[in-house]
């Protein structure tokens, strides 16, 4: 079903997909600029497909009016697979708090719609991610994931540093592991836009077409002394040497990499008021991105979350406290980001894990299993006792990864609970 966007009043009617965000934008614009309405309402109950990149635009804008005074209500869609993404994304607390509670998902493939204001609230949006992507990616090489790091931290500094944005930034990230092991984040404010602040630094700059071509090269900045201008850079040869695409909405201009269709800048005739910036990064091409990061012909190594989170001492040995990693030892789905986290670490570090029990009364046998069963298959017996080592634990919780252990060596992994 095609999409439409119509507007009665001050009363925003989406049918079907919701893919014209600027339209949409367009019409809150008319409302309140032009119209003088002092509250929207967002009727979305026949919408039946929304994506990140446009929910999280729109929950951007929307806290900056409420920030000016202006009131929004939102009706939900009416269907409930998408209803409860508007709850578990945050996207219908961002658009109407008084309506929708802050999100309560706990799942491990994705990070709701979060903001972040400063410096402190953007480094703990920052680990929030890239803990959840350790637990949700298998087998990532450690330079990989130091690079996708690198690039989260970037780009939602560049709001901080940049954008002049009165609600600071948001961001969102979604992990797409069925066919191929996708990661795509999206960091969206409502702030003075690329070109205008690239302007700033460089009045040559004639076109925001130019503006977003320019900030994603090398070197360029509105003011050398806050920053080098490398976060665009370094961001979209990230996505795409890894086959992932990238966007910039920001202005009158999109600029849009795709990794069959290439580069392309195009003018926009509704502006974006703010910056938008979706990434996604293929990690399905081990050390594909080991290489990505040189600046001035020089390879950067960022200081990533495994080494400033987990590294214990200059062996490399890592500390992973079990209470810390999950919040519940009763399922085993809960045992699956656990397990995934182990494995990541168990290849990244140069020492041994030491997983912590300590305060770990008991866990269920399926958590065991997986995350301790299926981590010894894994590993095997070999690797599994030069890298892990288990202690603090009870003779409870012993016996029952005991068993877990045991159980997969007599079994293997079936295709049942694999």
């Amino acid at each position: 079903m095609s999409g439409s966007i119509e507007r009665v009043d001050n009363r925003i009617i989406v049918s079907g997909e919701l893919h014209d965000l600027h339209r949409l934008l367009a019409y809150i614009h008319i409302i309140v600029q032009k119209l003088g309405y002092q509250d929207v309402l967002l009727d979305l109950q026949h919408c039946t497909i929304a994506y990140q990149n446009s929910m999280l635009s729109v929950c951007a804008q929307v806290s900056a009016y409420r920030e000016g005074g202006i009131s929004f209500r939102l009706i939900a869609p009416t269907s409930q697979l998408l209803g409860n993404l508007f709850k578990n994304t945050n996207w219908g607390y961002f658009i109407d708090p008084h309506q929708f509670p802050p999100s309560t998902f706990k799942g491990h493939t994705r990070v709701p719609a979060t903001q972040y204001r400063n410096p402190t609230e953007q480094q703990s949006a920052v680990n929030r991610i890239v803990n959840v992507i350790l637990g949700a990616i298998p087998e990532l090489e450690r330079a990989d994931f130091a690079a996708f790091e690198w690039a989260v931290n970037e780009i939602t500094d560049n709001v901080l540093v940049h954008s002049e944005s009165k609600i600071g930034g948001l961001v969102q990230v979604s992990t797409f592991v069925k066919f191929k092991k996708r990661v795509q984040f999206v960091v969206a404010d409502a702030g003075v836009g690329i070109p205008t602040s690239l302007r700033g630094g460089h009045p040559e700059i004639q076109t925001d077409g130019e503006a977003l071509d320019r900030a994603i090269r090398e070197g360029v900045t509105r003011d050398p002394s806050v920053g080098q201008g490398n976060g665009l850079f370094g961001s979209f040869q990230i996505c795409s040497k890894s086959m992932g695409d990238f966007l910039v909405d920001s202005g009158y201009a999109r600029l849009k990499f795709d990794p069959n269709k290439g580069l392309h800048i195009q003018n926009q005739t509704v502006p974006y008021s703010g910056t938008l910036v979706v990434a996604t990064v293929d990690f399905s091409d081990p050390k594909l991105l080991e290489e990505a990061l040189r600046f001035k012909g020089i390879k950067y190594a960022p200081v990533d979350f495994v080494e400033t989170k987990y590294t214990a001492n200059a062996a490399g040995d890592i500390h992973f406290k079990l209470t810390e990693e999950s919040l519940s030892f009763g399922s085993r789905v809960s045992g699956k980001p656990v397990q995934n986290k182990l494995l990541n670490l168990a290849k990244m570090c140069s020492g041994v894990v030491w997983i912590d029990f300590v305060d770990v009364p008991i866990l269920s046998s399926s958590f065991a299993d997986e995350a301790f069963g299926k981590l010894f298959l894994s590993l095997g017996p070999v690797r599994f006792m030069q890298k892990i080592r288990l202690h603090n634990m009870s003779d409870i919780v012993e016996g029952l990864v005991n068993k877990a252990i045991a159980q997969r060596m007599q079994t293997g992994m079936s295709d049942a609970d694999s």
